[in-house]
């Protein structure tokens, strides 16, 4: 692998949730991002992610780090809605959402992780649902591949 050199790279992401008796709710976008290895096996893929805020049409940039490796992906989502979220197939993680408006508790619990881990192209895959509050929020999938430019 890689001796620590960054990559730039362009992702495609596909999100989508689905709540019960609600329409799934899909976010698809196309963005930038840098590729580093650290070492065998064990990549960072950074990008920034801009969402327009339903409620008062602002919009929210969000630096978001993903730490991958075959069977293990760590999300850090930084700015104000800031969280931290780690899916391991078949493990509930335990965390905490920062919001503008206060802290919320939230766990996540994989269903599904793949990750395919290539220095030109690659992709991760998961499924996991999500809880707020101690409640059931959402189903969720992700779908990102990435490709050197």
């Amino acid at each position: 692998m890689d001796d620590g050199k960054k990559t730039p790279v362009l992702i495609n992401l596909l999100a989508i949730a689905k709540y019960d008796q609600m329409p799934d709710y899909p976010i698809q976008f196309m963005t930038k991002g840098i590729l580093h290895f650290r070492h065998e096996g064990d990549a960072e893929l950074s990008y920034t992610e801009t969402q327009q805020d339903e409620d008062s049409g602002e919009i929210i940039k969000s630096d978001i780090i993903l730490n991958f490796s075959e069977k293990r992906v760590t999300m850090e989502r930084k700015g104000d809605y800031a969280s931290t979220m780690v899916f391991v197939n078949g493990v509930r993680y335990e965390g905490e959402y920062q919001t503008p408006y206060g802290n919320m508790g939230l766990a996540v619990t994989a269903r599904k992780v793949e990750c395919n881990i290539g220095e030109k192209k690659g992709a991760i895959h998961l499924k996991y649902q999500l809880d707020i509050h101690g409640n059931y929020s959402s189903s969720n999938e992700l779908h990102m591949e990435y490709h050197a430019e």
